[in-house]
């Protein structure tokens, strides 16, 4: 009994690394073998055409962005986002204070939401980049970066710093038809965080990960 257990985990060990090194169309749903590829090629299905993998960038050049991208979050969301004169009066406020007037005046929920999309869930996104790849960089075994990279997936269909750019522009325009405004430094730094956090994740392939052996 003991010796067909073994024979069967055996089998089955050797099913699972069969099974890895098979991917699917997802156009078609041919089956194939998964191709050794460089960053320069791509894998097309031999039936439809249809795109099969394509290599991100190098985890070097990643994590470069990644810390790019940090670095101006923090310019991005301490310094005056814009200033607005009325009447002589002249105020300048920054990312976080817009929020909290937002809060005090009770639109709770829109700061809430404002606060999750466009500070929570980037940064929180490019720590998740960092705890993937800083290990395998360093040669690590890989295998406990499945559970991050799973909530990496998950959090890509919350990424929307595009739309709260867009809305930010949209309330600039409105605001100078009633008073001085001129645009702060946090202002531009967002924008160029904004800019490095989609050049990120454009560059990062999570399909990378989990095409790894060791995954």
């Amino acid at each position: 009994m003991i010796y067909y257990n073994i024979v069967l985990i055996k089998e089955g060990n050797k099913l699972s690394k069969s099974l890895k090194k098979l991917t699917i169309c997802k156009d078609c749903g041919l089956v194939l073998n998964k191709p050794h590829l460089d960053y320069d090629h791509q894998f097309h299905c031999p039936r439809c055409n249809a795109l099969i993998y394509k290599y991100g960038q190098d985890y070097l050049t990643i994590l470069l962005f990644v810390f790019t991208s940090i670095i101006l979050f923090v310019p991005a969301v301490t310094l005056p986002l814009m200033s607005l004169e009325i009447m002589d009066l002249k105020q300048s406020t920054t990312l976080v204070e817009t929020l909290l007037i937002f809060f005090k005046n009770g639109y709770t929920a829109i700061s809430i939401l404002i606060t999750f999309i466009g500070i929570v869930v980037p940064l929180f996104m490019l720590i998740l980049i960092l705890i993937i790849l800083i290990p395998l960089r360093l040669g690590k075994n890989a295998k406990y970066v499945s559970k991050p990279l799973k909530l990496y997936e998950h959090l890509l269909e919350w990424q929307m710093g595009e739309i709260y750019m867009i809305s930010i522009v949209i309330a600039i325009i409105k605001l100078q038809k009633m008073a001085t405004l001129d645009i702060g430094l946090g202002f531009y730094f967002f924008l160029g965080f904004l800019i490095m956090m989609s050049l990120t994740m454009a560059l990062f392939n999570p399909y990378d990960v989990w095409n790894d052996d060791e995954l």
